[in-house]
């Protein structure tokens, strides 16, 4: 079936910042040097709230974050033609994704990358827009419209 004919998998996408103004961002274990925002698939009867705390403690270890916001709209990526994840792009077009914003003040090293299976090599924090300008092409408009959405929602909440 074609790409075109394919439903998109709905996910989740964390943009976790400090207060310094910056986001947490993983390395991919499975392809170092690449950088992303925590973020996955929404189970079977799952909500996009709870699947949305679930993906980042699951990644990261995370479970006191504040949520303060989400994207006004689901976003949508389409997985390239070249990229082949078994029982994934063969079932998909690409994701919807609904967007959180979540406070979390503590140092990186205190993320357990180990709590559920490990998909993060490492996390560091980095200003949203290099976050942005290293994301992999197929991503970038979505990181694009995150730093549109969250950065004033960002400085709004630290300047509280």
């Amino acid at each position: 079936m074609p790409a075109h004919n394919l439903p998109y998998r709905p996910n989740v996408g964390i943009v976790v910042f400090n207060a310094d103004g910056l986001v947490l961002v993983g390395e991919r274990l499975d392809n170092p040097g690449a950088w992303q925002y925590p973020q996955g698939g929404v189970d079977a009867g799952e909500d996009f709230d709870a699947a949305a705390r679930r993906e980042l403690h699951e990644e990261t270890g995370i479970k006191n974050a504040d949520f303060i916001a989400t994207t006004k709209d689901l976003l949508y990526y389409d997985f390239p033609p070249d990229l082949i994840i078994p029982g994934l792009t063969d079932r998909y077009a690409g994701q919807m994704q609904r967007w959180f914003l979540a406070y979390w003040n503590h140092p990186a090293d205190e993320a357990d990358l180990k709590t559920h299976t490990q998909e993060f090599a490492r996390v560091q924090f980095m200003p949203m827009a290099d976050a942005t300008n290293q994301i992999v092409p197929f991503k970038r408009n979505i990181y694009e419209q995150l730093e549109r959405e969250f950065l004033p929602l960002m400085h709004a909440h630290l300047r509280r």
